[in-house]
């Protein structure tokens, strides 16, 4: 079934932090490219990372395209025709590793990622809508030319940004499903500063959902009861810690897992598509799963 046919049947679960299963792996992600790197690296790493997730209770993975952009890889001294291959590898990976047990979102990472800074956290809204669409414009070309069943626009900080990736994916694939996800804060914003109100309004006639990841759990609360959206929440949260830029890890403890009642709050206030985010392990979607379907 399709995303649109198994969302009409009930809520699904997504899959947790892709850099948090590799890191238990034993891989260093501190790069410019995160978690991108293994893509060429290491890809039996990124297929069984994803798998673990699957085995969990995951309905949904999520592609190690985050970071993959054409400028991250200039940057990190690649090629655009090396970026190219690893958005394709990015998406026959969760394949192999999804198999006929979940459905494959195409992560497609804010601008700021590929600053690797943390901007996604902060914002930046000097940033105009040209550059941003040269920005995504290949990648989304490659990822939506992959074939996945739906496409993670995620962790966008800026509304302008999610209003740019929402046209041109209805330019180039307008019936292919996707949902848009902002990081945010306290206060019922975004990191760039808006009014959720405000940013879950950008999403077009192909959404399946609108909402937030990377966000600390304890607001996602107030962000869902902010907001009137005309399509399901999704809501992967991270673990609630705090991450520093210049070491580019998580530096304050955290919860690896939701509790039960908080999982199934997200639900009842709308939330159709629910996972975790940086620092939520196989165990913390084996919680999420059992929360959802209770």
């Amino acid at each position: 079934m399709t995303i649109v046919e198994q969302l009409a049947v009930g809520p699904l679960v997504l899959d947790g932090g892709l850099s948090t299963a590799l890191e238990a792996r034993g891989h260093d992600l501190s790069g410019l490219l995160w978690s991108a790197r293994l893509l060429r690296e290491a890809p039996d790493e990124i297929v069984a990372a994803h798998r673990g997730f699957v085995d969990a209770g995951a309905q949904v993975v999520i592609t190690a395209s985050y970071q993959a952009s054409h400028a991250g890889y200039r940057a990190a001294g690649l090629t655009d025709v090396q970026c190219d291959a690893d958005l394709d590898a990015s998406v026959h990976l969760a394949r192999e590793a999804a198999g006929d047990r979940a459905l494959v979102a195409a992560s497609v990472g804010p601008w700021g990622a590929h600053l690797a800074d943390g901007s996604e956290y902060t914002g930046y809204p000097d940033v105009s809508r040209a550059r941003l669409r040269d920005f995504h414009g290949r990648r989304l070309e490659r990822l939506v030319a992959a074939e996945p069943d739906v496409v993670a626009v995620e962790t966008i900080p800026e509304v302008l940004e999610a209003e740019v990736v929402v046209e041109l994916l209805e330019e180039l694939a307008p019936e292919l499903p996707y949902w848009v996800s902002f990081s945010a804060t306290e206060g019922a914003r975004v990191t760039g500063g808006a009014p959720f109100a405000e940013a879950a309004t950008v999403v077009g006639p192909s959404a399946v959902a609108v909402g937030v990841n990377c966000t600390a759990p304890q607001h996602v609360d107030a962000l869902l009861e902010s907001a009137s959206a005309s399509v399901p929440f999704v809501v992967y949260p991270n673990a609630g810690a705090t991450y520093d830029a210049r070491i580019k890890a998580w530096t304050a403890d955290g919860t690896s897992t939701f509790p039960a009642a908080t999982v199934q709050g997200w639900r009842d206030s709308g939330a159709s598509l629910v996972g975790g985010c940086c620092g939520i392990d196989a165990d913390g979607v084996r919680s999420i799963a059992d929360a959802v379907s209770a």
